[in-house]
């Protein structure tokens, strides 16, 4: 539990400030745990109330724009007649910025963290097949709907080519431009 008179969320996003400093000024290995929760002026036991581990903190922004995308394809399945999943997706990337790239995500390898947070995303890539998979499923008539194995590849299609589109768009740096841009080069037709 966070602290009396303090939201959950408000304690990660206190930890997490704490780290990325600390990541910056003594490299991500070279930070514990117990160093994030005393700048931040929490326990370690706290920590462990709001993350599981200290790569978990990369995730907060990256949770949050998830949500997002599994509300929008909600709402186009909820709309009837959905479009097709590549429609949807890049309807969705139209709306995000630059600044909507999570801090971790573009300074990831000054923070050699690269594996950690390979490791700790992938639960992510999984929730976005899996979340691809039922927008397509929902998408076809069930007269339509193509063998299940054929959802499970265009799913997982579709999942590598948006984070291939992310990879892109992060490495771009400052001549990124859009993420609909990136994205779309990425989504095969």
């Amino acid at each position: 539990m966070a602290s009396a008179g303090r939201p959950k969320r408000a304690s990660q996003a206190l930890l997490q400030e704490a780290a990325f400093e600390l990541f910056q000024h003594r490299g991500y290995r070279n930070t514990t745990v117990e160093q994030i929760a005393r700048t931040a002026g929490f326990s370690r036991a706290t920590f462990f109330n709001c993350f599981s581990s200290k790569a978990e903190l990369f995730w907060l922004e990256t949770d949050a724009l998830i949500a997002s995308l599994r509300a929008h394809l909600e709402a186009a399945l909820a709309a009837g007649d959905p479009p097709q999943l590549r429609e949807t997706l890049l309807k969705f990337a139209e709306g995000l910025s630059s600044q909507q790239i999570p801090w971790a995500l573009q300074n990831y390898r000054l923070l050699e963290a690269a594996e950690d947070l390979t490791a700790s995303g992938a639960s992510r890539v999984l929730g976005l097949n899996t979340l691809f998979q039922r927008y397509l499923e929902q998408q076809y008539s069930a007269l339509d709907r193509p063998a299940p194995v054929v959802l499970r590849s265009q799913a997982a299609a579709t999942t590598a080519m948006l984070v291939s589109a992310l990879l892109g768009w992060v490495d771009a740096g400052v001549t990124r431009g859009s993420f609909g841009d990136q994205l779309s080069l990425a989504l095969i037709h």
